[in-house]
C-alpha cells in the first residue's frame, strides 16, 4: 500500500501517483524518474522532464510534497548541527561550512 505523504524528490508525484517509489536517506525517486534517469544517461542531449507541461491544479497539488521535502532537509540540516554542536565543533566552523557568519548559523540552529 502507498504512502500518499511521500513524495519523488524530482518530479513531486505522490507515492499514489507512480508505481515505484525508492527512498533513501531524506530523498525518494519514482520509477518514470529512474527511466528517464536511464534514457538521460544513454544519450546526454535528452532533457531532463520539467514541470513546464503540467497544468495549474497538478502542480498546485505538488506544492505540498514540496514543501514536505524542503521540512525533511531542514530536519537533516538540523540533526547535522546538533550533531558537530554536541561534539563541541564552533560556530565559526558551522557557519563557515554552511557558507554564512557565525552569527547567521547561530541565530538559525542555536
Amino acid at each position: 500500500m502507498s504512502d500518499p505523504t511521500l513524495a519523488c524528490s524530482f518530479c513531486l508525484r505522490s507515492s499514489a501517483e507512480v508505481q515505484r517509489l525508492l527512498g533513501g536517506p531524506g530523498v525518494h525517486i519514482c520509477d518514470a524518474c529512474v527511466a528517464a534517469c536511464d534514457r538521460i544517461l544513454a544519450d546526454p542531449s535528452i532533457p531532463f522532464p520539467d514541470l513546464a507541461e503540467e497544468d495549474d491544479e497538478t502542480l498546485l497539488g505538488r506544492l505540498q510534497p514540496a514543501a514536505a521535502l524542503v521540512a525533511s532537509a531542514d530536519a537533516g540540516l538540523r540533526g547535522l548541527v546538533d550533531v558537530l554542536r554536541q561534539r563541541e565543533v564552533s560556530w565559526a566552523r558551522v557557519g563557515e561550512a554552511l557558507g554564512v557568519s557565525r552569527q547567521a548559523a547561530w541565530e538559525r540552529f542555536g
